[in-house]
């Protein structure tokens, strides 16, 4: 499933968020993003969010790599720091790990699950 928009969420307060999320509960204002990702500080984001990670999601979004291990060859990159990469960025959303088989081997193979990637950060 392909989404149009994540949205990326820095350093917003816990609750500003609850009072702006109630406010567009009450007055039914639909949604303009799919899903929001919420990263406490812009540390935290440094630390999520990095250069590495950020080039994944790019190539994954240009090339389409078949497997895990093309995504690692066209990174030039370790199959093991990559794995661990795509996976964090799987369990945050960003990136979409698809299990199929081929013979007798199970492959993963990259996605991105979204058009667009739109980062807020609160000052």
């Amino acid at each position: 499933m392909v989404i149009d928009m994540v949205k990326v969420v820095i350093g917003k307060p816990w609750d500003e968020l609850w009072d702006e999320t109630m406010h567009d509960i009450e007055h039914r204002i639909p949604q303009k993003e799919d899903f929001i990702l919420y990263i406490d500080s812009v540390e935290a984001a440094l630390k999520f969010l990095t250069p590495q990670r950020i080039k994944m999601l790019r190539v994954v979004n240009k090339l389409k790599p078949a497997s895990l291990y093309a995504l690692a060859k066209f990174m030039k990159k370790d199959i093991k720091t990559i794995a661990t990469d795509a996976k964090i960025l799987n369990n945050a959303g960003l990136l979409k790990l698809v299990h199929y088989k081929e013979g007798k081997r199970v492959k993963v193979r990259p996605r991105f699950p979204s058009k667009k990637i739109t980062i807020e950060l609160a000052i």
